[in-house]
C-alpha cells in the first residue's frame, strides 16, 4: 500500500437523487451537479424521485434542467413517479429521460457513485 493521494486525475463519480419537491432544497444540488461537471470534469448523473418528479415537472427548475443539459448532463425522472402522480405531458414538455428508478440506483450502487440527496 501506499501513502500517496488518490488519484486526482481520476474524476468523481456524484448521482444526485432529488427527492424534494420544494425549491429551495433541491435548487443547490441540481446548482451543484452542474458546477462538478463542468469546473472539475465529475462525471454526474441526476435523477428526480418520488415527489422530486412534482418539482421536476412543475416549471420551478426548468433554467435548472436546461443547465444541466447544456453541461451534458442528462436528467433523469422515475417513470413509475412520473405515472402515479400523473405528470406525463408535464414532463414530456422538458428534458428529462424517463427510466425505472430502482435499476437507475442499482447501477449508481455497482459503479461506485457517491450518491447525494436533496
Amino acid at each position: 500500500m501506499s501513502d500517496a493521494p488518490a488519484d486526482r486525475q481520476t474524476p468523481a463519480k456524484v448521482a444526485f437523487l432529488i427527492l424534494s419537491d420544494d425549491p429551495a432544497r433541491a435548487l443547490p444540488g441540481l446548482v451543484m451537479a452542474t458546477r462538478m461537471k463542468e469546473n472539475r470534469g465529475a462525471d454526474v448523473r441526476v435523477l428526480f424521485f418520488g415527489p422530486g418528479v412534482k418539482l421536476a415537472a412543475s416549471g420551478d427548475v426548468d433554467e435548472q434542467l436546461h443547465a444541466l443539459r447544456q453541461a451534458d448532463i442528462v436528467p433523469k425522472a422515475c417513470r413509475a413517479n412520473v405515472e402515479q402522480y400523473g405528470l406525463s405531458d408535464a414532463v414530456e414538455a422538458r428534458p428529462l429521460e424517463l427510466l425505472a428508478a430502482g435499476a437507475e440506483v442499482e447501477e449508481f450502487a455497482r459503479l461506485g457513485y457517491t450518491v447525494l440527496s436533496f
